[in-house]
């Protein structure tokens, strides 16, 4: 497959499928251009599911980039995606960046993508798209999560703009849609009903049709969160968090340990 030279680092693609075979997930599929990068699939087999790191090998995000990722899981595998790192996104002279996601998962196919925090620097912009399509009878525990900025830095509510739209459905029927666009130079979101003082956002996106107590476990572990059940099989919680102790804290004792406890990880 061509690549224009100029394209190299700025338009990247990443398709990638993961198969059973005789009980193990395997990689059945893999193209990889620059930023994307992955590591071997790591094969935890007292529990069944594999583990792949996903790198980008660049500094982060720029203006101008343009960056696609498809991930398909067939019936019978299990992978765990974890990052490296969270995701930067520079400023570029105004222009913005443009990441897609599509997800796919089979009937009997089970996915976890743990996604770190996008860290937008001021003055940068981002628009990016997920769109999950889900069988009856697969399962999938998704995260993802922003912060306000280079918070260390000082930098909060300093980029230009960010917006995200995450969809779901099942069998080609949508159950989830989730959009918002973030101008901070224009309409900080520190009102009480948005952020307030918290610079951390976090949601998840849990399918599992067996897992009917699973909204009551969330809600258990992340007492302050928001949780919700809108279609038979599907929980939805966010969370916020003014410090990153705390934010990371909330994912990783909450969501983590509640969606994974009954499922052997």
């Amino acid at each position: 497959m061509t690549v224009l030279l100029s394209d190299v680092g700025s338009h990247g693609r990443l398709n990638l499928t993961f198969s059973s075979r005789h009980g193990r997930t395997t990689i059945r599929d893999a193209y990889c251009e620059v930023p994307f990068k992955i590591t071997r699939l790591h094969d935890s087999a007292p529990f069944g599911i594999a583990h792949l790191i996903l790198m980008h090998s660049t500094a982060g995000v720029f203006g101008g980039d343009i960056l696609d990722c498809a991930i398909h899981v067939e019936a019978g595998a299990r992978v765990l995606i974890t990052q490296q790192s969270s995701m930067k996104v520079h400023p570029s002279c105004g222009r913005i960046a443009v990441q897609r996601s599509r997800i796919r998962v089979e009937a009997g196919g089970e996915l976890h993508i743990w996604n770190r925090p996008i860290i937008p620097f001021t003055g940068s912009r981002l628009c990016q798209t997920t769109k999950i399509d889900l069988a009856h009878g697969s399962r999938l525990y998704f995260w993802e999560s922003l912060m306000a900025g280079r918070i260390g830095s000082g930098e909060v509510w300093r980029f230009d703009e960010l917006t995200s739209e995450t969809s779901l459905s099942v069998d080609e029927r949508l159950l989830f849609l989730d959009r918002f666009s973030l101008r901070p130079p224009l309409e900080p979101p520190t009102s009480k009903w948005m952020m307030g003082a918290a610079r951390y956002f976090g949601a998840g996106l849990c399918f599992d049709e067996d897992a009917s107590d699973l909204a009551d476990r969330l809600h258990c572990a992340l007492p302050s969160a928001g949780v919700d059940t809108p279609a038979s099989g599907l929980t939805v919680v966010r969370v916020v968090a003014k410090e990153g102790p705390e934010f990371y804290s909330m994912f990783k004792a909450g969501f983590v340990h509640a969606t994974n406890c009954r499922r052997g990880l």
